[in-house]
């Protein structure tokens, strides 16, 4: 006859975390997404600002010598990216003694998730003026 007790640890069922795994992995995956077309989409706004802010600096530079083309110019170097509707203006001539060009970009995002958002970035550039 076997009079033995079994252990305590014996008699405990241990837990049964079947499927747990895939639960998370389902709450987690919607919000990663999430994040990462976000980081995405602003990155790719981020990159139009600094193209928008080197079309500018290019047309001020331009404009301090011929100010009828630095628009021109702004538009040629922005033609090939898709940076929305843009606007150039010029705020002072050589008159002042420096040229600024300012630039305004409104373009249309469609954000994953979330829908379509209208994004406006502005730019601008001056330039001393040669004597």
């Amino acid at each position: 006859m076997n009079n033995r007790r079994p252990a305590p640890d014996a008699l405990r069922r241990e837990p049964d975390d079947r499927g747990s795994a895939a639960a998370e992995f389902a709450i987690v995956v919607p919000v990663l997404l999430l994040l990462i077309f976000t980081m995405i989409t602003l990155s790719s706004v981020y990159f139009d600002q600094l193209r928008l802010q080197a079309a500018a600096r290019d047309a001020a530079r331009i404009g301090s010598v011929n100010a009828s083309e630095a628009c021109t110019t702004a538009r040629s170097a922005l033609g090939a990216n898709d940076i929305g509707t843009l606007s150039c203006a010029i705020a002072s001539s050589c008159t002042t003694g420096t040229v600024r060009v300012e630039l305004t970009s409104t373009q249309n995002l469609a954000v994953p998730f979330i829908g379509d958002r209208s994004v406006t970035l502005q730019a601008s550039s001056s330039f001393v003026c040669p004597q």
